[in-house]
């Protein structure tokens, strides 16, 4: 994912871009491999590599999507006179039809359908081939299981951007190759698996393993100078990297102490979002409803406090409900110094065969308020 997210993420990309200048020019025939690389002689031998075929036609579906940035890659047959490959002019936004060789002397396209495709830009006739081998239609043709069985990358390379299968493909084909040449790659005494775990044994933070990882993939090497070709932004790769493992899963969380108590090396960059779980103590403004009894009350009772509200449930302060006498109108908030309000006559009860009984009036009890508790 650090990977991916410099190469096409960042870019909204599935084809690999026009981006090498030569001589502050962008070639045409940078089609045919960047930084001094030939994708389509990239082989691994016969059983794997895809053949080349030099009448192959294929454009690209992306392009860089800066100002004038240059068109899709293309391939197409022809060498010579007649069939030179220009260069791109960023200043006119044009292509310019003079021969113009990209970093390897290339002045032409014809077989170079190889460009990286994908999240991880696989490229080359050797890594294109494996998958065809195993999961396209290489492994149909062999009566294996086959994910692809009716898709040929070999004679149509660019199915994995422009084939109906493409948004699962631009992520299956670098599941592929990450599997292929990195988890399983083992030189000069390196192995992935065995550095992976000990980078995690000693807490994720080792950045040399991050090194030798990308250049494994960008490289196929290893070590520091192991090749002629740098890695393209390493720094953002490593960045990324720790940007997920840390903001992203958390990983940080699952190492644990020798007490087997999970520990948190790095600090979160996040609040959390649990609901807190104080009561609210303040009275709700809202006015009471009159008891249906005519029983009246023998004190004022606040109904008990819920610590731990419901999931879903918004916090609310707590009503406290008091009852008056039937015969005794309540005034609407009480007095806010405290004093009791003036009492109000009875209202006469209509006859239901007995005589009511008087009540003489007397005063109503304070009422809680937000300013005055009980």
């Amino acid at each position: 994912l650090a990977n991916a997210m410099v190469l096409a993420i960042q870019s909204d990309a599935c084809d690999e871009h026009n981006w090498q200048e030569v001589a502050g020019r962008y070639a045409i025939s940078n089609s045919c491999g960047q930084e001094g690389r030939s994708y389509q002689d990239e082989e691994c031998g016969e059983v794997f590599s895809c053949p080349v075929d030099p009448d192959m036609e294929m454009t690209a579906v992306t392009a860089g999507s800066q100002i004038r940035a240059p068109p899709p890659f293309t391939c197409e047959p022809g060498t010579g006179a007649g069939n030179y490959a220009g260069y791109w002019d960023t200043s006119s936004g044009t292509e310019i039809e003079i021969p113009y060789s990209n970093s390897l002397g290339r002045t032409d396209t014809e077989g170079c359908c190889w460009w990286g495709r994908g999240a991880l830009l696989t490229r080359g006739v050797c890594n294109i081939g494996k998958f065809n081998y195993y999961a396209g239609k290489g492994a149909n043709d062999r009566g294996e299981p086959s994910l692809y069985p009716d898709i040929d990358f070999c004679e149509y390379p660019e199915a994995t951007c422009a084939s109906a299968e493409s948004k699962e493909l631009r992520w299956t084909v670098p599941f592929f190759e990450w599997t292929e040449r990195v988890q399983s790659y083992n030189q000069d005494g390196w192995q992935y698996f065995d550095n992976l775990v000990s980078f995690v044994d000693r807490g994720m933070t080792d950045e040399s393993f991050i090194h030798s990882v990308n250049r494994v993939l960008e490289l196929g090497c290893h070590e520091s100078g192991c090749s002629d070709r740098e890695v393209r932004y390493a720094n953002e790769r490593m960045t990324n990297f720790f940007k997920i493992i840390d903001d992203v899963f958390d990983a940080y969380s699952l190492l644990s102490k020798e007490n087997n108590q999970a520990t948190t090396i790095k600090p979160t960059s996040r609040p959390s979002r649990r609901p807190t779980r104080r009561p609210v103590t303040v009275p709700s403004p809202d006015p009471p409803s009159p008891p249906s009894s005519g029983n009246p009350p023998s004190s004022v009772e606040s109904p008990p406090i819920t610590s731990k509200p419901s999931p879903g449930t918004p916090l609310r302060p707590p009503t406290l409900e008091y009852t008056t006498p039937p015969s005794i109108t309540s005034p609407m908030a009480g007095s806010p110094t405290g004093n009791p309000p003036t009492p109000i006559p009875p209202t006469p009860i209509p006859p239901t065969g007995n005589p009511p009984i008087p009540i003489p009036p007397t005063p109503t009890p304070p009422i809680p308020t937000p300013g005055n508790p009980l």
